[in-house]
């Protein structure tokens, strides 16, 4: 009677530690999905705020280019000859105030005058023939261009030199 006893007290053991095994195995497969649902989760965040960035970057890229032609025009009033300095001088602190916002959201000037004509940040509207400069020299720079946090959203407008033909006589 007592080894009947036993045995089935070894069985319930046995099925006792068969159901902490399969519980054990069940708990490992719920933390292993729980520790994937978690990293998928900051992948998503992750991912949304770089989506939200994004989508700031766009808005500001937009406004900005539209404010290029506000810039445009303050450049233009300041090159007018006028004989009245102070209506001058704040039409250039307004534009300064103006360009030193649009530098603190990332906005660059690309450089024209003087240096090697760039197809990337440069567009040739005139060829200058001369002597004076190599060819492919940037001679005037007709309209800045602007660069926003390392991308090219208006190349600038310049004169480009090339060699001077020669005049058969």
């Amino acid at each position: 009677m007592k080894e009947h006893w036993v045995k089935k007290l070894k069985r319930e053991l046995e099925e006792l530690n068969n159901r902490v095994s399969e519980l054990e195995k069940e708990r490992d497969n719920f933390k292993d999905l729980f520790l994937r649902k978690a990293a998928e989760f900051e992948n998503y965040k992750k991912l949304m705020k770089e989506e939200w960035q994004k989508n700031i970057d766009f808005a500001n890229e937009r406004i900005i280019r539209n404010l290029l032609s506000v810039l445009d025009h303050f450049r233009l009033a300041l090159k007018t000859p006028t004989s009245d300095e102070a209506f001058k001088k704040g039409v250039e602190m307004i534009y300064n105030e103006l360009l030193q916002v649009l530098r603190m959201e990332g906005l660059e000037l690309v450089s024209g005058s003087g240096g090697d004509f760039d197809e990337k940040i440069h567009e040739v509207i005139e060829t200058v023939e001369t002597n004076e400069l190599p060819p492919g020299k940037v001679v005037e720079e007709v309209q800045p261009g602007y660069i926003l946090r390392g991308k090219l959203i208006r190349p600038a407008r310049v004169k480009v030199s090339k060699e001077k033909k020669q005049e058969n006589n």
